[in-house]
């Protein structure tokens, strides 16, 4: 399945769950701040993927943030996140590349950056997992 396939489906679930114009929600709108998601909204989303693709969304996909050992110097360094970590989540994390100034991300900022497309990328990994 590509993105041109699960973008369209997802866009229609999130819609649904935030009660949100379809239309608003494009890859890059971010999941908190643009469409207004909280904690229930993203358990609500994680059943409605699991239902509408058939993957099983584990914990550990959606909790990476929550990981991050912020204690550690080569996650932090002098209150901002490293280049080594912002590189591991970048993957995960698109709207990471289009921050002003990578050097000053803070771990407050994170969440703040996950997007639309961050989800599809989580949908897409499992669906390519799936047929393994």
């Amino acid at each position: 399945m590509t993105r041109e396939d699960v973008f369209p489906k997802l866009r229609a679930m999130i819609a649904d769950s935030l009660a949100v114009d379809e239309a608003g929600v494009t890859l890059q709108s971010r999941l908190i701040d643009d469409l207004g998601a909280d904690s229930l909204d993203f358990v609500d989303l994680v059943f409605a993927i699991e239902k509408a693709f058939g993957v099983k969304i584990r914990e550990a996909d959606l909790n990476f943030l929550a990981r991050l050992d912020f204690s550690s110097p080569t996650v932090m360094k002098d209150g901002f996140l490293t280049a080594e970590t912002l590189d591991t989540l970048l993957p995960l994390m698109p709207a990471l590349g289009n921050v002003p100034d990578r050097a000053r991300v803070t771990p407050g900022e994170l969440f703040s950056l996950l997007t639309v497309e961050s989800l599809c990328l989580m949908v897409e990994r499992h669906l390519d997992g799936s047929r393994r």
